[in-house]
């Protein structure tokens, strides 16, 4: 699982290197005939400058998705060792039944099994605690992977419509035509793109707001005082 998010961190920077490679391969090709253009570069530039401004967008997010992406491999590894290292093992403590309970009596055997019984209860509501964690970890490290997934998205889009466009190679009379099409190919990527990020950041932002409850965890009843419930003390 490390090793596909991580491919994937590296497929989204090669896409954004491509994307400004062809990008910039345009602006070349559209400079050396700028002063056969002539009066349609007023209408390039500033056609340009929204492709501009679109992809200088996507190497930002992209640029900030990398910076995140040890911490959510990091959320990864926690939350998978929350149940290998946590659940269970303490699951692996519960008492069985022995013949020495059944053929034990007296106020001794009472407390034990009151005591085995209370343990027992502990744990299992240990291990459901391990879980819960487990999950909430996971489901943040799952909004991350799908927000990247999109930035991948929105990444291949461009490049997809900069090599449609394909300006770089485009004739003195194609040139406007290809620029203006790039242009509002770019436009409805950056619009589209953007509105599923802030949904995915929405839901990233309500599972974050579950802190609380990742809290509210640490107060159990089945541990008294917040300890462990001990059969000797004192």
């Amino acid at each position: 699982m490390k090793g596909l998010f991580d491919r994937g961190f590296e497929g989204l920077e090669d896409k954004a290197r491509e994307c400004g490679d062809k990008f910039n391969a345009a602006v070349h090709h559209i400079n050396d005939w700028r002063f056969v253009l002539g009066p349609a570069m007023l209408a390039i530039r500033p056609a340009l400058d929204i492709v501009r401004d679109g992809l200088e967008k996507l190497f930002k997010l992209i640029r900030t998705a990398v910076e995140h992406h040890f911490p959510v491999v990091s959320l990864i590894v926690q939350s998978f060792r929350w149940i290998e290292d946590v659940q269970r093992p303490v699951v692996g403590l519960t008492h069985d039944a022995s013949d020495l309970v059944d053929n034990w009596t007296g106020e001794a055997s009472a407390k034990y099994q009151r005591k085995i019984t209370s343990q027992n209860e502990a744990i299992a509501v240990f291990a459901t605690k391990a879980d819960s964690v487990s999950k909430w970890l996971m489901d943040i490290a799952k909004y991350n992977i799908e927000y990247m997934t999109e930035l991948a998205k929105m990444a291949t889009g461009f490049l997809g419509a900069l090599v449609t466009a394909a300006i770089e190679g485009a004739t003195v009379i194609g040139i406007p035509f290809a620029v203006k099409d790039l242009a509002g190919a770019i436009g409805t990527l950056v619009t589209q793109a953007l509105d599923n990020l802030v949904g995915i950041a929405k839901r990233f932002a309500e599972a974050l707001s579950k802190v609380r409850d990742l809290m509210s965890l640490t107060a159990e009843p089945k541990f008294p005082n917040g300890n462990w419930p001990q059969a000797v003390s004192g």
